[in-house]
């Protein structure tokens, strides 16, 4: 065994000849003769206990598990020379600016498999056969929950053990890379979900001392909001490790960047106003208070990441789940970084019909505290947060909870004034057609089992004309980004009821106006105010499932729940002009936004009109 000193730290090697190219080899290590581990920076690792549940159909040819040589509870890691090589078919990817990212937030495994049943067997061939679906929605990036090998094959990833190895159980590392190929093919951005505050308990360096001296874990977490194994984050070597892995992921399967789980676990140990006790390497009982202040520590480590990112990919997205003040998340924006915003409470209560602390204005971040403009990623919900549909129909509003499509128009009211919002925004999975399954136990906390797949949801009308809903709003955004950067002006007036709530966006001669009436069982008129521009010169560009919002005395009549948006004649819109030299000889034949022909629209539909061989998007 051979050792070099870089840093200041000692590495350990060894080197072996005459192995043969494209050969899978298995080993591990004994740490002092005695204790069996894994290689913390193992590219693909096998699992004696879980592997055998792992089907050849998501994972083909399977390296076997040595069991005969090793017990089945040491991890192994696998070595092959061949294992990096790929055809990308992707030659060259153009990321969405920073600004326009709308992401679409995936946990594979519950996101495809067995229609209506949760059975948690979702894959990333599943994912890649859904990537059409994904795109014609509009976002224009997709965030992965963590995919690096976890405790067993059920999990949302934030149990990882082993950072460099993708997790087997969604299949093969080429199939992470195809999915990646795929997403770029389309013109998506895919950003990895990464946890480094804490481990499972199989990661070497956790195995390899008795707690109570370990150098690279804390025995207790010195922040309040630890789960598992908490990083000391003081190590140079953990750090180490962090920056090659960001390195890892971008050059080997190129992602295009990373959003880090619970950043108000990255701080320096003493960082939190704890006590230390070194005889038992344990921290006291940590504060709520001490964890949330504003934290130098805390910025300049991620400062310090982020520069390692930079070294690789200058234009790569770094996001932060740091749910900190403002003065805090500021720091970060000030070098470049994202911050997640939490506004699902709020978004709830507007769904559910309550006033009450249902104010959206946070959705735009300068009005969230006095945060950077563009600075935030603002989400109605997120695989932390309850469901808005569930709350709808458990908790809703006289009018609201017995009253399903006024549920699914509420949730694209909330839609309407989280994408018409400048800034970056995430959509978790299923929220497009209101998915309405919990995903709270009974006590608050997160229910990490499996969920239902419900694809068959757009079976429903109200249901598909959310998704439709999604699909104009992030239309809109795509054809006029120059509304929804930083550079335009906004006026954002999202905390009103009774009277109302507006958007007003303008850039150059363009101008947009969101409508929406919050009410539950009352029709509003929205005064059109004088910057919009003449009344009788906008555009309905976007409006509610089945509404008929229309422009009268300077107003605009909202029907109960429902928005609307009308632009300048500049606007790009989602629905299509009819031109004026059509060909009549052809009779028209209307079509739902299914597919399925219909005799005639009813007032503020949106159907496809086909006259011959010319068909248009429009609203009746």
């Amino acid at each position: 065994m051979h050792y070099t000193d870089i840093d200041g730290i000692r590495y350990f090697w060894t080197s072996v000849d005459g192995l043969e190219a494209g050969k899978d080899y298995t080993y591990y290590y004994i740490v002092d003769g005695q204790t069996a581990v894994g290689d913390p920076y193992a590219r693909l690792v096998l699992d004696g206990n879980n592997d055998k549940y792992i089907s050849s159909a998501v994972y083909p040819d399977m390296p076997v598990f040595p069991s005969e040589k090793v017990s089945s509870s040491v991890p192994v890691a696998v070595y092959n020379s061949d294992a990096g090589k790929y055809d990308w078919q992707t030659a060259s990817f153009t990321r969405p600016s920073q600004e326009s990212l709308v992401l679409y937030e995936v946990l594979i495994r519950d996101f495809t498999g067995t229609e209506g049943k949760a059975n948690g067997n979702g894959t990333i061939s599943g994912l890649i056969d859904r990537l059409d679906y994904i795109k014609e929605l509009g976002v224009n990036g997709i965030e992965l929950m963590p995919i690096m090998e976890f405790d067993g094959n059920n999990s949302w990833g934030y149990n990882p053990n082993f950072y460099f190895a993708p997790d087997k159980a969604y299949g093969t590392p080429d199939d992470y890379r195809r999915l990646v190929d795929e997403c770029h093919a389309r013109g998506l951005a895919v950003v990895l979900d990464v946890v480094f505050n804490q481990t499972a308990g199989l990661h070497p360096w956790y195995l390899m001392y008795p707690m109570v001296l370990s150098k690279f874990y804390n025995g207790t977490s010195p922040h309040a909001y630890s789960v598992l194994n908490d990083w000391n984050q003081n190590n140079e070597l953990v750090q180490r490790q962090f920056k090659d892995v960001l390195r890892y992921w971008l050059t080997e399967y190129k992602v295009d960047g990373f959003r880090f789980d619970l950043v108000k676990g990255l701080g320096d140990n003493d960082s939190y106003g704890n006590t230390y006790n070194e005889a038992t390497n344990t921290w006291g009982t940590p504060s709520g208070p001490g964890t949330d202040a504003y934290n130098t520590s805390r910025i300049a480590r991620m400062v310090t990441l982020h520069a390692a990112v930079r070294d690789v990919d200058p234009t790569a997205y770094f996001i932060n789940e740091d749910l900190a003040g403002a003065e805090e998340e500021n720091a970060l924006a000030s070098d470049g970084d994202l911050n997640w915003a939490n506004i699902n409470n709020s978004a709830c209560q507007f769904a559910m019909g309550y006033e009450e602390n249902s104010s959206l204005s946070r959705f735009f971040s300068p009005s969230d505290g006095g945060r950077m403009r563009g600075s935030t990623v603002s989400y109605a919900e997120s695989h932390d947060e309850e469901r808005m549909a569930y709350k709808q129909m458990k908790y809703g509003a006289n009018g609201v909870k017995n009253n399903y499509a006024m549920r699914m128009r509420r949730l694209g009211s909330v839609a309407a004034q989280m994408l018409m919002t400048p800034g970056p925004h995430m959509i978790w999975q299923f929220q497009e057609f209101g998915a309405n399954q919990t995903t709270k136990n009974t006590d608050g906390s997160n229910n990490t089992n499996p969920k239902l797949v419900v694809w068959n949801n757009l079976n429903n009308a109200n249901n598909a004309g959310l998704c439709q809903t999604y699909r104009d709003l992030l239309a809109l955004r795509d054809a006029n980004p120059e509304l929804f950067g930083n550079e335009s002006s906004a006026t954002i007036l999202l905390n009103g009821w009774a009277e109302g709530r507006s958007i007003l966006l303008s850039y150059a001669d363009k101008k947009l106006l969101l409508a929406v009436n919050p009410l539950v069982d009352k029709s509003i008129d929205i005064f059109i105010p004088s910057e919009a521009g003449d009344a009788s010169s906008l555009r309905l560009l976007a409006a509610s499932h089945n509404t008929s919002p229309a422009i009268a005395n300077g107003s605009i009549a909202l029907e109960p729940g429902a928005f609307a948006v009308y632009g300048s004649e500049d606007v790009s819109s989602a629905i299509d002009e009819i031109p004026s030299d059509y060909d009549s000889a052809y009779p028209i034949i209307y079509y739902n936004l299914q597919g399925r022909q219909i005799a005639a629209p009813v007032p503020g539909q949106i159907v496809i009109r086909r006259q011959g061989t010319a068909a248009y998007k429009v609203i009746y």
